[in-house]
């Protein structure tokens, strides 16, 4: 059991860390924090595709992270966008991770995963203030939850999913399957962005 949670921190630090990359790849060049709440068309992000590193790995499964709500992490997952140098398992982890510290207030969460949606999917979902009544009435285990376990990603060419389960504060677990696909038109193309989550 101890190996076992010794691996979960490691996990976890690394998913922090990654997540918190966005500057080191490009994507973060301003000293500023400019978090905003409304949502933005385009990202604000350098849209050219990267390709992984050469023997680089994009496993990001059987993953279990408790609990996370650092000071630390919660900032930083609220302001990240789209940038195309984020592996699929990565943008499925900053959305799940954006909905766990969601602010009921400000919806912060909420529009971090709006800004990951794909332009299909904004298309089937409407205007943002569809997107986050769709959330808050369809998918509010996501909201604020206080567990989540990351099955393996599959990956198919430019379509990748994820099996993600979360946890309340009363125990109970709620699945999802997590689909993002690489984008193929302007401003997004060569992005991982999100075209559908649905219930497992």
């Amino acid at each position: 059991m101890t190996a076992v949670r010794s691996l979960a921190l490691v996990a976890l630090a690394a998913v922090v860390a990654l997540a918190g990359c966005g500057a080191f790849f490009g994507g973060g060049d301003s000293t500023e924090s400019k978090a905003t709440i409304t949502p933005a068309e385009v990202p604000t992000e350098d849209t050219k595709a990267v390709e992984p590193a050469a023997g680089g790995r994009e496993y990001w499964g059987n993953v279990s992270v408790d609990t996370n709500r650092s000071a630390v992490t919660q900032p930083r997952v609220l302001e990240l966008r789209p940038n195309c140098e984020r592996p699929p398992g990565l943008v499925v982890h900053i959305q799940v991770l954006a909905l766990q510290n969601n602010d009921p207030a400000t919806n912060e969460g909420i529009n971090t995963t709006w800004q990951f949606a794909s332009p299909s999917n904004r298309g089937l979902t409407g205007p943002y203030s569809n997107f986050v009544r769709t959330i808050r009435s369809g998918f509010e285990p996501l909201l604020n939850a206080t567990g989540v376990r990351y099955g393996p990603l599959d990956r198919d060419g430019d379509t990748a999913s994820q099996p993600v389960t979360v946890v309340d504060g009363n125990g109970t677990t709620t699945s999802y399957q997590w689909t993002v696909e690489k984008q193929s038109d302007a401003p997004y193309e060569g992005c991982w962005m999100t075209a559908g989550v649905a219930p497992a």
